[in-house]
């Protein structure tokens, strides 16, 4: 079985926050706030013994804030991602040319889009594309200038985690609510999330009939996510959290497509097939930190561990028979120290490590007895003042065959300009 997914990569940035102090107020008054926020990025890097300048995350939001009745804040956050520093495209000589797959290859994405309503009592309510309450644990060891993120379940299929709800979670209802204590704080996330994207399914029943889902029968369907967070009030600060997401994948149908694929092109046999199926989409991960925050001054240091279901997507062409969903377990850190005249200098380092933890995925691969991501990372960034930094970042990679496609070696330079 080929499960592939449709997806439509759409937006978001961590909870619907308020103004922070990078932000640039475009609009103030005593009825409204807009600001715009975000940052270019670019970097040269080296990896599959090429050198080119490539795009960072850059980014550019736009905040509304309007206080409403009885402590209300109100408003919206919009972010878009761009591509900055090269707009070719490719060329074909001969053939068709495939569309590249999500919108991180144009231009301009949307990367988040919802609207909020907080209150000091109630919590904060968000709708939208927004940040995922998983993200709420796993953004600890999020902060690599080039790479990172791989290993948490934040990210998972190979995507911004939209379909899921781990990432920036598409089509998402969350509330999100934070206790203050003399020792510290306590914050919990509650998310639901349905019907946001297809699965699009081609299986090959017997070597002489292919059965095809027909658009809106299969799809991931009701999904679910809770986090848990405590940061303690320890020296430098300490940080605890879980979280859990689930989405149902509903796969059922009695309007499949069967053909006959034994001759040189595929015949309909019928429009009725009835089939059904049904598995689940889960992910959980565990998070702690101690220090004040990444890059500040001092020690920081961060680690997140994982386990999921059919939440990892191995490379095309990795498996025979069944899916390329498979389990899998991982864990991903996060260390900087920052000293000098306003913590300019920092020193940083970490990894990712992702294998499956799948017997049926194993037994079915080409090549190899398991998937195996694995790199480690060492930075140096300069803050040159407030809004601009400098970087180098390497990897070295250690994945086997089956993940090699994903990662590589690389050595980068770079520079961070924020609004």
């Amino acid at each position: 079985m080929t499960i592939s997914i449709r997806r439509t990569l759409l937006a978001s940035a961590l909870g619907a926050a308020a103004l922070n102090a990078n932000a640039v107020p475009i609009y103030q008054s005593n009825e409204v706030t807009l600001y715009m926020e975000g940052y270019f990025t670019a970097h040269m890097v080296n990896t599959m013994g090429n050198t080119s300048m490539q795009n960072g995350a850059s980014r550019i939001r736009f905040g509304l804030n309007v206080p409403a009745y009885d402590n209300w804040d109100t408003g919206f956050n919009l972010e878009w991602g761009v591509a900055a520093i090269n707009s070719a495209q490719n060329i074909v000589i001969q053939g068709d040319q495939q569309a590249a797959p999500g919108d991180r290859n144009q231009s301009l994405f949307l990367r988040q889009g919802h609207a909020f309503a907080k209150h000091p009592k109630w919590g904060e309510f968000s709708a939208g594309k927004q940040w995922g309450v998983y993200y709420e644990v796993t953004y600890i060891t999020d902060w690599f200038n080039v790479s990172g993120g791989l290993a948490s379940g934040t990210y998972g299929l190979g995507t911004d985690g939209g379909v899921t709800g781990t990432g920036r979670a598409d089509s998402a209802f969350a509330w999100r609510k934070a206790w203050e204590f003399e020792a510290g704080e306590f914050k919990i996330g509650l998310q639901a999330a349905q019907h946001v994207a297809q699965l699009e399914i081609d299986v090959e029943l017997t070597p002489e009939t292919r059965l095809v889902c027909p658009p809106r029968d299969c799809e991931y369907g009701l999904s679910h996510g809770i986090a848990a967070v405590y940061r303690a009030d320890i020296g430098d600060g300490f940080f605890i959290g879980a979280a859990f997401n689930r989405v149902k994948l509903d796969i059922s149908s009695s309007d499949g497509l069967l053909y006959d694929i034994s001759g040189d092109e595929p015949i309909l046999i019928t429009d009725e097939y009835a089939f059904s199926a049904s598995s689940n989409d889960w992910t959980s991960a565990l998070g702690m930190y101690y220090g004040q925050q990444a890059f500040a001054k001092g020690f920081y240091g961060a680690v997140v561990f994982q386990r999921s279901q059919n939440n990892e997507l191995a490379p095309p062409g990795s498996v025979v028979g069944i899916t390329n969903f498979f389990d899998a377990k991982g864990s991903e850190s996060f260390l900087s120290y920052t000293w000098g005249r306003d913590n300019c200098y920092s020193v940083y380092g970490g990894h990712n490590y992702l294998v499956s933890d799948d017997p049926g995925f194993e037994a079915a691969l080409v090549r190899g007895d398991r998937y195996k991501l694995a790199q480690y990372y060492l930075g140096f960034q300069y803050r040159w003042n407030e809004r601009v930094r400098l970087y180098w970042e390497n990897a070295v990679d250690a994945s086997n065959e089956v993940a090699q496609p994903v990662v590589d070696d690389f050595m980068a330079v770079g520079f961070r300009i924020d609004i």
